[in-house]
């Protein structure tokens, strides 16, 4: 996800593409003024590259998310990818289960909506009236907002606390299958995650995988769909891993660690949905937005530039 923290009018924010656990050794955050950055938002509402300088005297870009970051009150916002949120936020009945669950919390829940200046906007209009600290974004995850870190960190904490879902069991891969089959193919090789196989071999976990992309993120480094392998199905030149059912899952030359965490991520959600429970994944237009939009193009081009240097 992405970090902010606004001081003396300042903002400093988690630049796109950079992951917060190499915030000791890179420098990750861009600074911008608060009051030029909220004015640039205002003056070019459909500018998702913002004309603004950075305080901070780098060349990376600003994160897609923020607007987001800049509409909220708060002196510290989180906005991240919980695994128990992400499967609460993609049941169909979703408002109704977490209106229950979140009882004591000052909280919002917000139907889906694309990241970048949409979600940005909407947040806007959600704020403008009550200063909420808790915001569940459907198929996408969580923002936690605060006036300490401390007070940040506990409240997601909490939050994440009275989401916790129990993840199924899921059988074993067929690893004997897999090493054959990954001979025949240049590169391929096994992922170091347990939990993908389980996209393979998770009977329920599998029917969900066929669908379309559950949430942004992972559509951006997986991309829309997966390679089902089969005789009559051959990958496509982007596919980074394949699945076989009741088998598992195998990983593609192209695949990044980032990849693998995405789907790691993907399998561990899907594991924590009810069998046969009535979920959403993104549209067909709601994917192909994500994919065409320049800005997350960027965001898996430095993943991967990151990841080969």
């Amino acid at each position: 996800g992405n970090t902010s923290f606004k001081e003396n009018g300042l903002i400093w924010i988690k630049a796109s593409g950079k992951k917060l656990k190499n915030a000791i050794q890179e420098d990750i955050f861009l600074c911008f003024d608060l009051k030029d950055l909220r004015q640039e938002l205002e003056n070019n509402p459909q500018n998702e590259i913002l004309n603004i300088k950075n305080l901070n005297g780098s060349d990376l870009r600003t994160s897609i998310e923020t607007g987001l970051h800049a509409q909220i009150i708060h002196k510290v916002v989180l906005h991240t990818h919980p695994i128990d949120v992400m499967a609460c936020s993609m049941f169909s009945d979703a408002q109704e289960y977490l209106t229950n669950l979140l009882k004591d919390f000052n909280w919002k829940w917000v139907p889906y909506c694309r990241p970048g200046l949409p979600l940005a906007k909407k947040i806007q209009k959600i704020q403008k009236n009550n200063a909420y600290s808790v915001l569940v974004l459907e198929n996408h995850g969580l923002v936690i907002s605060a006036n300490s870190f401390k007070d940040a960190e506990i409240l997601q904490r909490n939050v994440i606390k009275k989401l916790k879902q129990i993840p199924r069991k899921f059988k074993k891969p067929h690893l004997i299958k897999l090493k054959k089959l990954i001979k025949q193919i240049p590169n391929a090789r096994l992922p170091n995650y347990q939990a993908i196989h389980s996209l393979g071999t998770d009977q329920w976990s599998f029917n969900l995988v066929k669908r379309n992309c559950y949430c942004p993120d992972h559509i951006v480094f997986c991309g829309k769909t997966p390679w089902i392998v089969n005789s009559l199905n051959p990958p496509n030149s982007v596919t980074s891993y394949g699945i076989v059912k009741d088998v598992g899952v195998f990983l593609l030359e192209n695949a990044t660690s980032t990849i693998e965490e995405m789907l790691c991520a993907q399998a561990e959600t899907f594991l924590r949905i009810p069998n046969q429970k009535v979920v959403n994944f993104l549209s067909e237009k709601e994917c192909d937005e994500i994919l065409n939009l320049e800005s997350e193009k960027y965001r898996k081009k430095i993943n991967d530039d990151y990841l080969i240097n």
